[in-house]
């Protein structure tokens, strides 16, 4: 039985093999690499200016530049976001000997802005870290969200670092086009989602200029490589590869309230988020996620960390077939359950 992965959140890839082989060129291998290109192109695709936008080693390394350069500015101020998040927040501020902090944000709830604003006015952190559609639970952010928090931030001298992984799953763009707009905002996107690149480690960060000069000195001169650069460019302006994530991120949104209903159906507590996975509580995760490895079916869960106990998260598959496994699955377990 193959083993089906829906417990790391990566996409299917956007460009055939024939299109990898093609990009191997000999001369530009044996030379140091020049992302240039490639920020020129999502620059054009973000109506900005090249020197607004740097590619790195997947939205990692923007996270983890931002954290590095903005997160140690006094040792008196913390990295502020929310829990539970996605785990790299904390990681890459314990390796940058950063202090970290966070409110509350239920999986299943609204946005925390009144907690947050209060939290940044009154402990004045360094930086802030916040996501839409957020990890694990899919909730989303508005543009007055945004907008509100991000002039919290600018009284206190704190850049606001918005994760956007998952935005191309989202129907509604508001916040994502508001947010290039808004000041003191350094938005991260990556190409492992949507693009299914996750191998190459491919990703950047766009915002104001100052910002993103001292991104590129948080970091290594070369983070991505020429092949990276070059199959990430191709992603972004070959006519196929947008057509082949048009048709996955189409698939992805029909496919996730189904997996919310089955879900639901089994008696797990459920809601509807925008990313490419839907989160859930269950009655008991040890038997549900061993039920599905059992299909052959890994998923996402967490056990007795706070927020996340009985939590679980499967991505889904993008893939007409792999659906169907996984809710033949589901269905079992809710016979058996």
């Amino acid at each position: 039985m193959s083993v089906l992965r829906l417990d790391a959140n990566e996409g299917r890839p956007c460009l055939p093999p024939d299109a990898f082989s093609a990009l191997i060129d000999s001369e530009l291998l044996r030379r140091y690499p020049d992302s240039k290109p490639l920020e020129a192109a999502l620059a054009a695709r973000m109506g900005l200016t090249p020197e607004r936008v740097i590619a790195t080693a997947g939205a990692d390394d923007a996270i983890d530049r931002a954290i590095r350069r903005f997160g140690r500015v006094d040792p008196e101020r913390e990295v502020l976001s929310t829990t539970p998040a996605f785990e790299e927040y904390a990681a890459a501020a314990t390796r940058s000997g950063a202090a970290y902090a966070s409110v509350p944000r239920a999986p299943d709830g609204p946005f925390p802005l009144a907690s947050l604003v209060a939290a940044v006015r009154e402990r004045k952190p360094a930086l802030v870290v916040v996501a839409s559609p957020d990890n694990p639970g899919g909730g989303v952010i508005s543009v007055s969200e945004l907008s509100e928090l991000a002039a919290a931030c600018r009284k206190v001298g704190a850049p606001l670092l918005f994760d956007i992984a998952y935005s191309d799953f989202d129907e509604d763009r508001a916040v994502y086009d508001a947010a290039f707009t808004i000041p003191g905002v350094i938005v991260t996107g990556t190409f492992s989602k949507s693009l299914g690149l996750a191998g190459l480690r491919a990703g950047w960060a766009a915002g104001s200029e100052e910002d993103i000069a001292a991104l590129c000195q948080a970091g290594p001169p070369y983070s991505l490589g020429t092949f990276a650069v070059a199959a990430a460019k191709t992603a972004l302006e070959s006519p196929e590869a947008q057509a082949a994530r048009d048709a996955f991120v189409a698939e992805v949104r029909r496919e996730r309230p189904l997996l919310v209903s089955a879900l639901a159906s089994i008696g797990a507590r459920t809601w509807q988020g925008r990313a490419n996975f839907a989160a859930a509580f269950v009655p008991d995760s040890p038997f549900f996620v061993r039920a599905l490895e059992a299909e052959g079916i890994k998923i996402r869960f967490w056990v007795g960390k706070a927020g996340r106990d009985n939590l679980v998260r499967i991505t889904c598959p993008g893939e007409s077939t792999e659906f169907e496994r996984l809710l033949a699955a589901l269905r079992k377990i809710g016979r058996l359950a």
